[in-house]
Order: C-alpha cells, then structure tokens, then sequence
C-alpha cells in the first residue's frame, strides 16, 4: 500500500469521479481511405481525480464572446488511459464538458522510478 493509498483510506483526500469520453471512429464518406471522430456513442473510462481551474479568458469577436477556462486535471493513477482529443465530464456532473488540450503528464522520479500522479491540461470553450 502506498502513501496515496493510506491518505485516500481516511479520506484526507476528497477526490471527485470523472468519466473519460473518447470517439469512436467511423468510415468518412466522403474519403474511403480516411476515418472520422464519432461523438455519438463514445467510450467511456471511470475514474477519479481532483480539478483544478486555472484561468478564463473572454474573446469578444463582434458577433459572439467566446470564454475559455483552463484547468489542471491531477488523477492519482498514472496508467489511467487519457489522451489528448478525449473529453472529460464529472460523474455527476454540472453538464461542463472539457477538452484534453495538452500531453498528459506522467511524471517519474528518476532516482526510485516513483510515478505520482497524471496532470492533465483541459480547456472548455463556452459561447461560441
């Protein structure tokens, strides 16, 4: 058993689920040799982690004001299956949807070959 494994055991850790949504790819029509990303059924990967929002920055274009909010995404199993192009909802959630915007980051501690955690870059995008 782990550090983590003892501090989320007496619940000094107050993690929140998350479903992991990844598309499905499809025959494009209109490119026999190509594949497309389909949102309609995606797959689906529980898991739990611990959001944290980072910035938000409001685009005027003329016709619409776009905001756009970052947040850091830590999950405490670093071979938790998440890519960049997946989306991220909380399990239940507010109906926010965020995109995986960066890399995931599994960082290794060179001397013990200890993995903590994995950081996730996430973005969502609202009104545009």
């Amino acid at each position: 058993m782990s550090l983590l494994d003892d501090l989320d055991a007496t619940n000094a850790m107050h993690l929140t689920p998350f479903i992991r949504l990844r598309a499905t790819r499809s025959a494009n029509p209109y490119n026999p040799r190509a594949t497309a990303n389909d949102w309609t059924k995606p797959e689906e990967l529980a898991f739990s982690g611990a959001l944290a929002a980072s910035s938000s920055t409001r685009t005027p274009d003329g016709l619409d004001t776009a905001t756009t909010t970052r947040a850091v995404l830590t999950v405490f199993d670093p071979s938790t299956d998440i890519r960049v192009g997946d989306r991220i909802r909380a399990d239940p959630g507010d109906g926010t949807l965020w995109q995986v915007t960066g890399v995931p980051a599994r960082d290794l501690n060179p001397f013990t070959g200890w993995q903590p955690t994995l950081e996730i870059q996430l973005e969502e995008v609202k009104g545009t």
